[in-house]
């Protein structure tokens, strides 16, 4: 015995009509006039009397024969047909029937048609109106037909051969937001197009469906005709796509299905070309010591499959000390597919040399961030050790061909060592952030001639402190980044007076600066107003920040608000006499009562301790 073919798109939105009368009746008038004479025979084979009556109203057809439907006479379905004819004729009984005005009219919690609210809009017959009505649209017939598929999953998989290409985005994703795992295994494998955006609709990781997805993955891997498949790309990446909503206004007659094309995520990475492989996209930021189980499963699912799956990992975040060796990840990543790697939390020397191979083979890294690393405490009095340490480190920085910035935040290797890092860089360097770190005399002499900054556009040196370094080195630098550099962070370097008078000439030559951060430093009045006089030239800027003068605190350190207010309003009308700033503050430091601070913008915002 043959198998029954499934029931199509149409027959099972008759069906579901046909169950639901209320919802049914309410949106006859949108419904495609060639459904309505399926759907009469229906109804009237079953004497859905109700219903007969609403569609005999809005019949859209010149002439009605019920004759050839009539097998025995039935008192009901004849009342219920004429009682439609009633309605016809009396034109929905609409208030232009009502002989005196009405003075309120309230309608709750029911569906009106455009027609409905045109018609109340114009009707004269109501002085007052009070709407409380679901003003959204009816579900649409495609919507009714995916809530039927999705009630019966083998129903649904069996249609997914014959679903056309449209339905396919918003039954994905009413299956992903009830989490069936059936349909989404069946759809994966199914999918219509090169790139499946999964990634956008997750709100947070969940298992069942990632195994769901994967499985889908699977079943694609192991068909035989590869390829017929069109699924290449699976993203799992977080970030909103378009995609998803390119089709929703495709469902909603907003757009058409061609710009679909353009909703297909443009990803350069390196591709296998010996094999058929499925490329899985995705991004890490890992905020616990430990693997979670949907990242563990990932790992164990993509490492059995490398032969037939990339991953391709663009931005690589740890946020934690893993207690697992990092390197593993690399195992089922392309390491030269990795963009971006930010160490975000304080390693221990050992772990970060321990990923430092792995770092080799990241050839395609534009940015990488370094924060916090220490010493374990083991390895305070055996020098041999950290000295493997940093040349495994510091040798690997030679492969980072592609490396644009660099962030290095407390790294208290760099000391003495900054050449060696810098040296092996072969491309110009956008921005370069050494902050809260120690650099000794031959590093920032260094720094000052280094090929790979010339062209840096970002520089960060808070936290550095040049109080016994020669102040010449810091103007040298600054001469040669006067046509390139954009934004310029000095803060808390406990700059001096006569350190930033030396600076000053290079610092008005910086014509493309938008940004500057002199806070913390130690700076006078007269000091200030040089500084602030010297920058007539960049008129770029859109964010200056500027230490309050020393002028403002007592022998004891705190400010005193008369003349915090008043210094600062003497700086601010100095720098308006040359130009007008966009945004402008000038900061105290650090209050140690409460902890805030006291910052003058076009007024004095003082500390709590004086609110």
């Amino acid at each position: 015995m043959g198998h029954r073919a499934p029931p199509t798109l149409m027959q099972l939105a008759r069906q579901r009509l046909l169950r639901e009368e209320d919802l049914t009746i309410s949106i006859l008038e949108d419904l495609p006039v060639g459904l309505l004479p399926e759907m009469f025979e229906e109804a009237f084979k079953n004497r859905r009397t109700n219903m007969l009556r609403a569609m005999v109203a809005a019949w859209p057809f010149p002439d009605l024969s019920v004759r050839a439907l009539i097998k025995d006479s039935d008192l009901e379905t004849l009342k219920a047909l004429l009682d439609g004819l009633d309605v016809l004729i009396t034109d929905k009984v609409h208030p232009r029937y009502l002989k005196t005005p009405l003075k309120t009219l309230s309608i709750t919690d029911c569906w009106l048609s455009q027609s409905d609210l045109d018609y109340l809009s114009q009707c004269l017959n109501i002085s007052s109106v009070y709407l409380k009505a679901k003003m959204s649209t009816p579900p649409t017939l495609l919507k009714l037909a995916r809530r039927s598929l999705l009630k019966d999953d083998a129903l649904a998989i069996s249609a997914l051969k014959d679903l056309p290409t449209e339905l396919f985005p918003p039954l994905f994703k009413d299956a992903f937001r009830g989490k069936q795992t059936n349909i989404l295994r069946a759809m994966v494998a199914a999918w219509p197009f090169p790139c499946l955006p999964v990634g956008a609709l997750m709100k947070s990781p969940h298992l069942e469906t990632l195994k769901a997805v994967l499985g889908g993955l699977d079943l694609l891997i192991n068909q035989k005709d590869q390829p017929s498949r069109k699924l290449k790309v699976l993203d799992l990446r977080d970030a909103q796509h378009n995609f998803w909503n390119v089709w929703a206004g495709i469902e909603d007659g907003v757009c058409s299905p061609d710009v679909i094309t353009e909703t297909q995520p443009v990803v350069h990475h390196p591709i296998r070309e010996e094999k058929q492989v499925v490329t899985v996209l995705m991004n890490l930021s890992l905020k616990s010591s430990r693997l979670c189980k949907y990242l563990r499963y990932f790992y164990r699912w993509a490492k059995q499959r490398k032969d037939v799956v990339q991953v391709i990992c663009q931005k690589l975040e740890f946020w934690a000390l893993p207690v697992y060796n990092p390197l593993e990840l690399l195992e089922v990543f392309e390491p030269s597919s990795i963009q971006e790697l930010e160490v975000n939390e304080s390693w221990d020397l050992g772990t970060l040399a321990m990923i430092a191979p792995g770092l080799g083979q990241m050839t395609d890294l534009q940015k990488l961030v370094i924060n916090e690393i220490y010493t374990p405490l083991e390895w305070l009095g055996n020098q041999e050790m950290k000295e493997w340490c940093f040349t495994e480190i510091i040798s690997r920085f030679s492969q980072l061909n592609m490396l644009q910035h660099l962030y290095l935040n407390d790294v208290f290797f760099l000391n003495e060592r900054l050449d060696q890092v810098l040296r092996c860089l072969k491309n110009p360097l956008e921005t370069l952030a050494i902050t809260s770190c120690m650099l000794s005399e031959s590093d920032m002499s260094y720094l000052s001639q280094c090929p790979s900054i010339h062209q840096l556009k970002h520089l960060d040196l808070s936290g550095v402190t040049f109080l016994n370094l020669s102040h010449s080195l810091l103007r040298r630098l600054l001469e040669r980044l006067t046509a390139t550099l954009q934004t310029l962070e000095l803060k808390g370097c406990m700059l001096m007076d006569f350190q930033i008078s030396v600076l000053l000439p290079a610092l008005s030559q910086c014509s493309q600066l938008t940004e500057v951060n002199f806070m913390k430093n130690f700076l006078s009045v007269c000091s200030l107003k040089k500084l602030l006089q010297h920058t007539a030239n960049l008129t770029h800027l859109t964010r200056e920040m500027y230490p309050a003068p020393s002028e403002v605190y007592d022998d004891n350190g705190d400010v005193m608000p008369d003349r915090f207010a008043q210094h600062c309003s003497e700086l601010m009308e100095t720098l308006c006499a040359i130009r007008q700033p966009k945004e402008i503050y000038f900061v105290s430091k650090r209050c140690l009562d409460c902890w805030g601070f006291c910052v003058y913008n076009l007024e004095a915002t003082l500390c709590s301790c004086w609110q």
